[in-house]
């Protein structure tokens, strides 16, 4: 099976936004971890200020977090395809204008759970955390093992790299006719980290 990255891109006048604000131990998104029992209602993310003519909401939108922040529309997408939200939850969240109002348009936070250790830890090349050389806190090559992959994960992030999402081809494949915006799907062979 073949995977492509998602990489939210900052298109132009498309917002940025800060760190994800309001949630406690808000960590536990970037590892797996279930948030979805007691959310909190008011969870957001601000505009960030050093863009402050980037207003444009866009389906998927670049943050310090890290995290995938959709729109409803790339939301309805995922929820259409068969299987693409297994292991990952749905979290609203409200987007913060520069002007500290809150857009009217939904977004949320596609929380992937299930993190499996998928690397090719011969084959792909990186610097790893000082503090958990588990993982790779810099990546130059990236090389799957696809054994390691449960065959049903069509959205998820490896254990030793959890910067980018990665998606299944099929459902690539379904997101790419959609016209969805701010983000690219990117092949992983050559890919610049």
């Amino acid at each position: 099976m073949k995977y492509l990255i998602l990489r939210t891109e900052a298109t132009n006048g498309a917002c940025q936004l800060r760190a994800i604000d309001n949630v406690p131990r808000d960590h536990r998104l970037k590892v797996g971890v279930s948030c979805i029992e007691g959310f909190p209602d008011d969870a957001s993310f601000t505009m960030n200020e050093t863009f402050p003519d980037d207003i444009r909401l866009v389906d998927s939108l670049a943050n310090t977090s890290s995290l995938l922040v959709v729109s409803a529309r790339f939301k309805a997408a995922l929820e259409s395809t068969p299987g693409a939200l297994f292991q990952n939850e749905v979290l609203p969240v409200k987007i913060i204008n520069h002007r500290g109002r809150t857009e009217k348009a939904p977004y949320y936070v596609i929380n992937q759970l299930n993190h499996p250790p998928c690397l090719d830890e011969k084959k792909s090349k990186g610097s790893r955390s000082p503090i958990n050389p588990a993982i790779f806190q810099f990546m130059k090559k990236m090389v799957l093992d696809p054994a390691l992959i449960p065959a049903e994960l069509m959205l998820f992030r490896p254990a030793q790299y959890r910067r980018y999402p990665l998606v299944r081809a099929d459902l690539a494949e379904a997101l790419g006719k959609l016209e969805l915006t701010g983000f690219e799907l990117r092949e992983i062979a050559g890919y610049e980290f």
